[in-house]
């Protein structure tokens, strides 16, 4: 159990806010919640060529012309493989919308769209916006990323029950709730799962966003390290002994990754890296281990900012695994 002490310096910075009425698993969910966040990212990447902000940009626009869906019973409608929302459906979004969503600069943004649209990506619908239309979701290489998807958000719901997440509410099945394919193969509602996957990675893009001043590619960096810094431990049962919010990994656990593994595990240049590397060191944001590499240090997660982002990515991965249970995903084995 944490001690009042260990509490107390937790409790002083922030604030109004009291440690004791977070759950106990809060960071453990945490870390899971950031390596499912970046395995999505990594995805998302390799689906437009390597091309980061592209696959951002991508993925935020067709999200967004279906997002009056995904929050509806119609979700349950367009479920399967080949049951797309047709393209008369689908809102266009414009490039302001997606600019901010993103925290991503409007000129960054446009670039993209454009390059979007002069490969047949997306299409322009006047002042309206642009849409990605349904042919595009029926492409070989966006039918074959949807295995490797799903095996991603099991994971998850592996981990978090690893972590001790209460599925209890998401175990009674639903009407809409398709059993789990008997041999590790998509269930027939695997869209609608998907849309609600990639809504929590946006909304974990933009929690980010705001706690690195609208950065994005720091916001990133900066997950990636601290994540692969704890990774050993987050992969096993010792993830719940850290689970509490002053129940860090102390800074003698935390593995050092290099500029050279973040620019490859995140698929970034390695200048770009780089950068982002050296202002995080410089704020004294992260510190460098001489011929080893980069830690995010304990002390610096406890910060009042990091503990308002942790409440908001657990609060995002609960809302997931509702949105999740109400889309028909079987929960009852967890």
């Amino acid at each position: 159990m944490r001690s009042e002490a260990a509490l107390t310096p937790v409790i002083a910075v922030c604030g109004q806010h009291s440690a004791l009425q977070d759950p106990p698993n809060i960071r453990a969910v945490a870390r899971v919640a950031s390596d499912f966040l970046l395995r999505s990212v990594d995805s998302m990447v390799r689906l437009a060529d390597g091309d980061l902000i592209q696959a951002f940009v991508f993925t935020a626009m067709w999200s967004a012309n279906v997002r009056h869906i995904t929050r509806s019973r119609a979700n349950s409608e367009y479920c399967g493989m080949d049951d797309l929302p047709p393209d008369d459906m689908r809102v266009p979004v414009s490039v302001t919308a997606l600019a901010s969503s993103l925290r991503i600069p409007y000129e960054t943004v446009r670039r993209h769209v454009r390059r979007l649209q002069e490969q047949g990506q997306c299409e322009y619908r006047g002042r309206q916006g642009y849409i990605v239309p349904a042919a595009i979701h029926l492409q070989a290489d966006r039918m074959a990323a949807f295995e490797e998807v799903w095996r991603s958000l099991l994971q998850l719901a592996g981990d978090l029950k690893r972590s001790q997440f209460d599925f209890g509410p998401y175990r009674a099945k639903l009407p809409q709730t398709v059993p789990m394919p008997p041999h590790g193969g998509l269930p027939r509602n695997i869209r609608s799962l998907l849309r609600v996957g990639i809504e929590v990675v946006l909304r974990g893009v933009d929690t980010l966003g705001m706690q690195h001043d609208d950065n994005f590619l720091d916001a990133l960096v900066y997950t990636a390290i601290w994540t692969s810094n704890v990774r050993h431990i987050t992969s096993t049962h010792e993830n719940v002994a850290f689970g509490g919010l002053a129940q860090l990994p102390p800074d003698n656990l935390r593995r050092p990754v290099t500029v050279h593994a973040l620019a490859n595990a995140l698929r970034i240049p390695y200048e770009t890296v780089r950068r982002s590397a050296n202002k995080l060191v410089a704020r004294g944001t992260a510190t460098r281990q001489r011929g080893k590499g980069l830690v995010i240090p304990r002390a610096q997660l406890m910060r009042p900012e990091c503990y308002r982002a942790i409440q908001q990515g657990h609060a995002h991965i609960v809302r997931l695994i509702a949105d999740l249970y109400r889309a028909g995903m079987d929960f009852s084995r967890y």
